[in-house]
This record gives C-alpha cells, structure tokens and sequence, in this order.
C-alpha cells in the first residue's frame, strides 16, 4: 500500500510502499479515502515542543474517512462495506475518567497517527469500538472534517451553554478556531473570528459565507464587550491581548496549544471572576453533534478543502505551515 511517512528527519515526508497491516482481535481494516491534515499533524513534522513522544518513522493522520473491508472478528462482520470515520483519540474505556464520560482526558489515552501508525496511508487498522458510521447522506470527503469539527463541539460545550444572548470572540481563524466559530453560530451567538492581515485571503475572508464577523486583529480593535473568549492560535501575544474585549464575569476557553510558557497576571482574572476553562481533544459524543453540522454546511464546507493526493503530501504540509489553505485534505485513493 501506499503510505506518507514521517522520517526521523525535521519537516521531511516520504511517499513510500509498505505491506498492507495484520489485523489482531478486536481491530477492523480501513481502505483509507481521505485523510486531513490537522494541527497536530504539522507540530509532529515539525519537531514541536510537546511532541517528543512520537516515535519516527510513523504514518501521520486522525482525520479519516474510508470504508471497512476487513474484520478480525465475527462479530464486527456487518461493518464490511460501511463508510466510516475513526475516533481520534483511543481511550481505555476503564478509568475514572472514562467511567464519568471524560473520554477526551483518559488516563491512557492514545491518538492514531501519533502514538502509532495512522490513516495517511491507503489501509489503516483500528479497533473497532473507535470506529463509528457515517450517516448515509454525508459524502466521505466531507465526513473527514468530523474529528476537527468535534473538537469544536467539545470546546464549546465546555464554555456551558452559549445562545444568542451571547456575544463570542474565536482568537485564530484556522480550522480548530473557524469550527468554534461555526458551533457557536448554530447556538446564535454573534461570533468575531479573529486573525492578522496576512490570515484574511486565504482563512479570515471564508468566514462570512458561515454567519460570521472577521476581524484583523492587528488592525482593528474590538468595540464591544464578549461573553465568551475561545484561544484558538496558539499565539502568546494573542492570549494577553484578548482579554481586552472579553466583560465581567465573562469565560475564557482555551482550545490551542502552546509551544512556549505564558506569563499572566492572575489578579486581574480574580478581580473580574474570569475562570480559565481548557479543552482537550473530543469525546465519541461530540462526533453525533458534529455530523449534523456537517451535513446541514456540507456544499460550502467542501469549499474550504483544499484536496492534495497523497504524492503531493509535502506540498501539502507546506502550504497548510504558511497558512495558504484553510483546510489540506489528502486523498489516498487516488
């Protein structure tokens, strides 16, 4: 089969052929239609800070669409032939954490593509209690954005509830922040997606087609007071300027993470209740939330993919680095 390998060398990719993989109890195969390129995805091709944990080589990607063409056990059978997406994150299902629905932080937790092989190639394994089906009226292409748009979900719902009394600024138009925003508009808040001149072409400028505000942050000001803050860049300059906009009593949601220490001075979160609120990957719940969205968005969603075959899987990496695409798909079939 052939896969997109990451090699022990920084920012290197190679297209390469490997044997298709031995599926052992439990564990479905996947032919593999389309795989996205996530955030996490780009830190490990990078060497980042916070990703020492992988292990190279390794087959990159969580973002994944396909069908089920093989079973290990009888009893998994009926998903031959089902299109399918695979849960990200691989929770033990037995921890505290687990047991209280807290699958996102679950002490054993494991992602696909991180800690081993993952969906950048044209057959990926998995478990089957991770593997879940893709309503019959969601094309795969789009069915791929399920995992990143989850995460949305997940870190809205952290926020409690958002309606539209609310006001919400999203820090960072990339598609983690585009996708909160997207989440809070279904709720009807007023949603500010904000990001730097040079985001507007190619990120910002999207926004508006979804109900949302951009705002070049490094030429306009906030003029209203926020509900709701959401950290979505990953930009320490961004994460103290943006309590500037966000009111009394307000919540701040960090989604992002971070390469470098941040240094904050605490009283004035005391001063005006502001509690700091963390979101970590998604749940298996946040996937029903996140297929609803995506069929209701589905043509203007597929608008923001950026569609790269596998051979051109470095091109790809590039141009989602210098944030020249929204969103880079790859499609491995083809």
């Amino acid at each position: 089969m052939l896969t997109v390998v990451k090699t022990e060398k920084v920012r290197e990719l190679k297209v390469q052929n490997q044997e298709k993989p031995l599926l052992d109890k439990d564990e479905v195969l996947i032919k593999v239609d389309y795989c996205g390129v996530c955030g996490s995805d780009l830190h490990a091709y990078s060497h980042s800070k916070g990703y020492e944990f992988v292990e190279k080589p390794i087959i990159l990607g969580h973002e994944i669409s396909g069908e089920v063409v093989e079973s290990y056990d009888k009893s998994t059978n009926h998903l031959i032939g089902k299109k399918v997406i695979v849960e990200s994150m691989n929770y033990c299902g037995e921890c505290e954490n687990c047991q209280n629905g807290r699958h996102s932080i679950c002490e054993h937790n494991k992602v696909i593509g991180l800690h081993y092989d993952g969906g950048m190639a044209q057959f990926v394994k998995t478990k089957s209690i991770y593997v879940r089906q893709i309503p019959e009226d969601l094309s795969v292409r789009t069915a791929a954005l399920s995992e990143p748009l989850s995460i949305a979900v997940h870190a809205v719902n952290r926020a409690g509830e958002i309606n539209n009394k609310h006001i919400v600024h999203v820090q960072g138009p990339g598609i983690i922040g585009f996708f909160v925003g997207l989440v809070c508009v279904q709720k009807g808040a007023k949603v500010i997606l904000s990001g730097l001149e040079k985001d507007y072409e190619n990120r910002l400028s999207k926004c508006s087609e979804f109900g949302m505000i951009p705002l070049i942050a490094d030429k306009e000001s906030i003029t209203e007071k926020v509900d709701v803050l959401f950290e979505c860049s990953g930009s320490n300059a961004a994460v103290k300027t943006g309590f500037k906009s966000l009111k009394k009593g307000g919540k701040s949601v960090f989604v992002a993470l971070y390469e470098q220490e941040i240094n904050l001075f605490l009283t004035q979160f005391v001063r005006n209740e502001w509690p700091l609120i963390t979101s970590y990957g998604c749940g298996p719940e946040d996937y029903v939330e996140a297929f609803k969205i995506l069929k209701k968005y589905e043509k203007p969603l597929n608008r923001i993919i950026a569609l790269y075959p596998a051979s051109q899987a470095n091109q790809a990496f590039k141009d989602s680095l210098n944030q020249d695409v929204l969103k880079a798909v790859l499609s491995l079939q083809k």
